[in-house]
C-alpha cells in the first residue's frame, strides 16, 4: 500500500477529489512515428505474406485467407410458420412453432430459437406489467 494512501483516498477507499488513481494518465496506444512507419511498410509486408503463402507457408496462407474469406456466421433461410401471425397469445404462438417443427416445416434449431425468443418477450411483458403495477401503487399512496 502506498505511503500516501491516507492522503489520496477517503476511508471507504474512493479517491479524494483531485487525486487520481492514474496520475500519469493513460499511456499512448502506439507512438505516431511507429504508426507512420507501419503505414508506409504495409504494402511490402502484405506482398511478403502473399509470396510466403504462395510458396507453401501455411501460416501465411491462413492469414491471407482469414482476411479474404472470413468464416461466415451461421444463418438459415427464412421460415414461414402457418398461423403464427394470427395467434394472439404467446402460448398459441409457441404451439404454432412446435407444430411446425413436428410437421418438419421448420428446423428444430430454428424452432428452439423462436421458442426462446417468445420466452424473452414474456419476461419483458412481465417486467412491464410489474412496473405498471408498482407505478399505480405509488400513485395511489
Amino acid at each position: 500500500m502506498p505511503d500516501n494512501h491516507d492522503v489520496t483516498r477517503h476511508k471507504d477507499g474512493r479517491f479524494k477529489q483531485g487525486s487520481s488513481g492514474n496520475p500519469r494518465g493513460r499511456p499512448p496506444m502506439m507512438p505516431a512515428e511507429m504508426r507512420t512507419r507501419l503505414t508506409e511498410a504495409s504494402p511490402a509486408i502484405i506482398e511478403k505474406i502473399i509470396e510466403s503463402a504462395q510458396s507453401g507457408d501455411m501460416t501465411a496462407a491462413r492469414l491471407v485467407m482469414e482476411r479474404l474469406a472470413p468464416i461466415r456466421k451461421a444463418s438459415s433461410e427464412p421460415v414461414v410458420i402457418d398461423g403464427l401471425e394470427a395467434a394472439e397469445s404467446l402460448s398459441d404462438k409457441a404451439k404454432c412453432i412446435l407444430n411446425s417443427v413436428a410437421r418438419g416445416e421448420c428446423p428444430a434449431d430454428i424452432g428452439s430459437t423462436l421458442i426462446q425468443s417468445i420466452g424473452a418477450v414474456a419476461k419483458i411483458i412481465e417486467i412491464d406489467e410489474l412496473d405498471r403495477r408498482v407505478s399505480a401503487l405509488e400513485a395511489s399512496q
